[in-house]
């Protein structure tokens, strides 16, 4: 109604007949407006839509007078930065923020030394590949034996032929990564719309995040690279390209699994079982055709090393668990009770919040499995902000049951941060304390018991605030075309 409203003050103030006319005669449908919108070329001018795979994305929500830009440009620039709605200024404010923060990162690899943690082991692991060597046991650096999947194997591969090995023309390529992840987080920001823009420059504060992708060029970043990648594919609802992506961060790091549950209930709640098949299907066999050349000279060497779930990591570097007695750290015991708290944690969040509007995960698998065409599950109702909700609350979920997080692992869920602080209840000077309290904390080396002890206060607080704070459900007389619900006259 708000959009059917502003047209008609558009259309009104421009004096545009046919405009008026078709608007009288709407029904205030999705065709209608975008009738209304296509009946002269001035009015698709002067009015700020986005469309999406041909459906209205979104409206008029970048206005905020009748008279459009002028008017927009006349608003103070503070008060554009505090709508959520207001798409422009916020894609204007994320390219200043990804320009200067190219600037910083430039700074910081020119001016800060560069740190040796694996780097050097990762380009020794690949030098067995590329001499021949395919059994897994065989792959190893100064640090231990090959610990990650076959994709991380042809990438630093790549990565040693396009650098000599050199960490100068490393850490260029990893500005290169950390950019485009900005750029990703950022976008899935802006098109959920969950946060006024000036929360945006939270993403690119972290002095931790800069260390891990431009000091210490970790794996880790090229997986959350493509997690992010994916996410903005299933916001798209590009369901088969986006599992095909995710799985090829899964063949970089596995930590990225930590995503699957959220991944699958967006799929149950708005995907076709067929896209998903073939998503399947694609995720499957990119994981063969990498691991096909292992799996064919020592399949149990490979599955045992890439996808080794027992491992235990040394305590020392634990950033989470110090305060843990060290004979408790090793127990199986402890490694299956946090098992046990991670399944619990997904299942509250999946029957009380990612499914409570079909009753239940088992009501929400009925009626995927019920579709039986695209469009049936393109009505799926589904806001971005609550994709990211559920996406980013399986995420934490695995955060607080980890067996270990050491420094590079901040990297798995800093981006996230903002959006689950400030979407919960409290207030917003609060939840800026507690990202900076976060931040201190992976800031502090080497790690202690007191440090830990503070850091799981922080994420159970911060669990608290997003299990109190309802899930952001469109009403039942939403359908959501994209970007932004488009309520229907009853």
């Amino acid at each position: 109604l708000c959009e059917i409203l502003m047209l008609r003050r558009i259309c009104s103030s421009t004096g545009h007949a046919r405009a008026i006319e078709a608007l009288e005669k709407s029904d205030r449908s999705c065709a209608s407006l975008r009738s209304v919108w296509e009946c002269s070329p001035e009015i698709r001018k002067c009015t700020p839509l986005a469309w999406n795979n041909g459906d209205l994305a979104c409206s008029l929500e970048c206005w905020v007078a009748p008279s459009g830009d002028a008017m927009a440009r006349s608003t103070p620039w503070w008060k554009r930065l505090q709508d959520p709605r207001d798409v422009r200024a916020a894609a204007l404010f994320a390219t200043l923020l990804l320009i200067g923060d190219a600037l910083l990162s430039y700074i910081i690899i020119a001016r800060v030394p560069y740190t040796e943690i694996d780097w050097i082991a990762y380009m020794q692991e690949v030098s067995g590949f590329v001499k021949g060597e395919r059994n897994y046991e065989e792959l190893k650096g100064d640090t231990g034996p090959l610990v990650y999947p076959a994709g991380f194997v042809y990438l630093f591969t790549a990565l040693q032929a396009l650098t000599g090995g050199s960490i100068a023309a490393a850490q260029a390529i990893f500005l290169g990564v950390y950019l485009l992840t900005q750029a990703a987080v950022l976008a899935l920001y802006i098109r959920s719309r969950a946060l006024p823009p000036w929360t945006l420059c939270l993403l690119c504060l972290s002095r931790r995040v800069h260390s891990i992708f431009l000091l210490r060029l970790f794996n880790d970043c090229w997986a959350m690279l493509l997690a992010y990648a994916a996410t903005l594919l299933l916001q798209s609802r590009r369901w088969t390209l986006a599992i095909f992506v995710y799985s090829a961060a899964v063949s970089i790091k596995m930590n990225v699994l930590l995503w699957a549950p959220g991944v699958l209930a967006v799929l149950v709640r708005l995907a076709s079982p067929l896209p998903v098949l073939r998503g399947l299907a694609a995720g499957l066999l990119l994981q063969a055709l990498l691991a096909g050349p292992f799996l064919a000279v020592a399949p149990r060497a490979y599955l045992g090393r890439a996808f080794e779930l027992t491992r235990v990591f040394q305590q020392r570097w634990s950033v989470n668990w110090q305060f843990v007695p060290a004979d408790w750290f090793v127990d199986r015991r402890f490694a299956l009770v946090l098992l046990a708290l991670h399944l619990r944690l997904l299942w509250s969040f999946a029957r009380f919040r990612w499914f409570q509007a079909e009753g239940g995960v088992g009501p929400a698998l009925r009626r995927f499995f019920s579709r039986t065409t695209k469009e049936e599950a393109e009505a799926s109702p589904m806001s971005l902000d609550f994709m990211l909700y559920i996406l980013f609350t399986a995420n934490l979920a695995g955060i607080l049951s980890a067996r270990s997080l050491h420094y590079q692992f901040y990297s798995w869920y800093f981006h996230m941060l903002p959006y689950l602080l400030l979407r919960t209840r409290l207030p917003k000077s609060l939840s800026i304390g507690l990202l900076l309290c976060i931040e201190g904390v992976w800031n502090i080396y080497p790690p202690h018991a007191a440090t830990s002890a503070v850091f799981q206060f922080l994420h159970w607080l911060l669990a608290a605030a997003c299990w109190s704070l309802p899930a952001p459900l469109p009403g039942p007389a939403t359908k959501v075309l994209g970007r932004r619900p488009v309520h229907r006259r009853r």
